[in-house]
């Protein structure tokens, strides 16, 4: 079929409209996808059931993700940051909007062992919260464990955070290299260590080393106007 110019032009805007309506509606109901599965994964978002969660399935804001035993997941945000689930985790995304100088995210890691890659979002408007202490980012990876009594275990791999105590409000900036401990309620006990400690959770080894042998599954270019 032939198009006159004006045709051609009508058209190529009515496809840019319903690509720019698709992104709109990906923003507003997704905020990253499920990257990599390995056994029992699960979802509950607000006034909804637990579901089973497959590869590739989409993420949304105020969802609680758990694993079952032996289990592993990867979520790859829209912002390219990526957060990795080892087995018997629990994480909300308590709050995620990615929209330039207005971008803001919240996660709450409730238990298990999870591996954090920052992405393309604004890190002082990032934050990672634990039963014990909130950590800020900056241009970081970082592997933290949450223990069952709530005491955290976090290790920057690359770049800094500032660890701040739920109990004492003390804050530590944790460099490359170095880890904290804090206890149950909170406090740190013996400071900043000079060594990434190692996590005990064999499923987030095994994730981490997928999610770096793997191409990431794409996310769609989602069109943001405060950019």
């Amino acid at each position: 079929m032939n198009l006159t110019r004006r045709q051609a032009l009508a058209f190529a805007a009515a496809q840019g409209t319903i690509a720019f309506g698709a992104a709109r509606a990906f923003a507003a109901d997704g905020v990253g996808t499920l990257e990599s599965v390995e056994n029992q994964v699960w979802g509950t978002t607000a006034g909804a059931a637990r579901v089973s969660l497959a590869e590739a399935a989409a993420i949304f804001r105020n969802q609680r993700l758990e694993t079952g035993n032996d289990a592993a997941a990867g979520v790859r945000f829209i912002d390219a940051s990526k957060l990795s689930l080892g087995s018997n985790s629990n994480v909300i995304i308590d709050e995620y909007v990615f929209a330039g100088d207005a971008s803001r995210s919240t996660m709450t890691l409730a238990k298990g062992a999870f591996r954090f890659i920052s992405g393309q979002m604004p890190e002082k408007n990032m934050k990672l919260q634990t039963p014990t202490v909130s950590i800020g980012i900056r241009g970081t990876e970082l592997q933290i464990d949450v223990y069952e009594d709530g005491s955290t275990e976090m290790s920057t791999i690359d770049g800094a955070a500032r660890v701040i105590s739920a109990l004492t409000s003390e804050a530590l900036d944790v460099l490359a290299g170095q880890s904290i401990l804090s206890d149950a309620k909170g406090a740190f006990i013996g400071g900043v260590r000079d060594y990434i400690h190692k996590s005990a959770n064999d499923a987030i080894n095994r994730e981490i080393d997928k999610l770096r042998s793997r191409v990431p599954i794409p996310i769609p270019d989602i069109l943001n106007p405060f950019r």
